[in-house]
């Protein structure tokens, strides 16, 4: 009965499994926090008037960072955790290995010491690990850390100003009283727009000025540029659209098209003439008579 009681504790002990401890050991870590306490957004443009029929702008925001550096003393516990696989090579090595190491340590005295104290007591307490079915032995491949205690100071903290592109931004955009539209910066924070594609039909009155908007965000307030047009440009914008809308209307002849097309290029919308080129390709293309009478227009002008 007692040896049934003594197999029974082993076998629980056994599946039960402990974790060898290794060490305590100290880790520092250092982490570095950033945070925008301010930004204010700013346009660039390369004139103060705008005189082309396109606009290049770069926005950014001149932000407030404030830096801190903080330092933490972290203590471990470190162990190697119990697994039942490394035990069917351990029991056995620990077998061969805990009478070689008696055998080592009772023979090192008789050899007056020349077996180094160090080999022999890490081989003694390896093979006993071994020999445990309960314990595995030291593996720094399977070492585990848990934390047991931190200490943290802070080692540096200051605000810096920098100035950063706003890439990937929403702007919204208008001309004159016109509708808004949304146009978004490229990763660098500049965008190409050409003024013709801010209008809807053609205008009232010239446009005068460009407005600019650059949505907030937690930290950035939301801001507004206005940017004047130079009289040339204002009439050129009207013109521009009139043509435009010339060349949209149902039944528009071939010539009538391709007029309005080179006169969008002659007044510097390149851009809106492909545009609008390939929207009314787009809309009769099964019409090959109209588009065959439009090509021989573009040719002829």
């Amino acid at each position: 009965m007692p040896s049934l009681v003594i197999a029974l504790a082993i076998s629980a002990l056994a599946l039960a499994g402990c974790a060898n401890h290794v060490r305590f050991d100290d880790e520092i870590r250092e982490r570095e926090t950033r945070v925008v306490t301010h930004a204010a957004p700013r346009i660039e443009l390369r004139e103060a008037v705008i005189t082309q029929p396109f606009v290049e702008l770069a926005v950014s925001a001149d932000e407030a960072v404030e830096i801190r550096r903080r330092e933490t003393l972290v203590h471990l516990d470190e162990e190697t955790p119990w697994s039942p696989v490394n035990e069917l090579w351990e029991v056995p090595t620990g077998l061969v290995t805990v009478p070689f190491f008696i055998a080592v340590r009772g023979s090192n005295k008789m050899l007056l010491g020349l077996i180094p104290d160090k080999f022999i007591d890490s081989g003694t307490d390896y093979a006993f690990a071994a020999l445990n079915p309960a314990l595995n032995v030291e593996s720094d491949e399977r070492l585990v850390g848990h934390e047991v205690s931190r200490r943290s100071h802070e080692l540096e903290s200051k605000q810096e100003l920098e100035t950063r592109s706003l890439g990937d931004t929403e702007l919204s955009v208008s001309l004159g009283k016109g509708a808004s539209k949304r146009v978004v910066t490229d990763a660098a924070g500049r965008v190409r727009i050409e003024l013709l594609s801010l209008l809807d039909g053609v205008p009232a009155s010239a446009p005068r000025v460009l407005h600019v908007e650059v949505p907030g965000d937690d930290v950035r307030a939301p801001t507004a540029l206005e940017l004047p047009l130079a009289r040339k440009m204002s009439a050129g914008l009207v013109h521009a659209a009139r043509a435009r809308a010339e060349a949209r209307i149902d039944g528009a002849t071939p010539r009538a098209v391709a007029q309005a097309l080179l006169q969008l290029d002659s007044l510097g919308f390149s851009e809106s003439a492909l545009a609008l080129e390939q929207e009314l390709r787009d809309r009769q293309h099964a019409n090959a008579g109209w588009l065959s009478r439009l090509d021989l227009a573009l040719e002829a002008e």
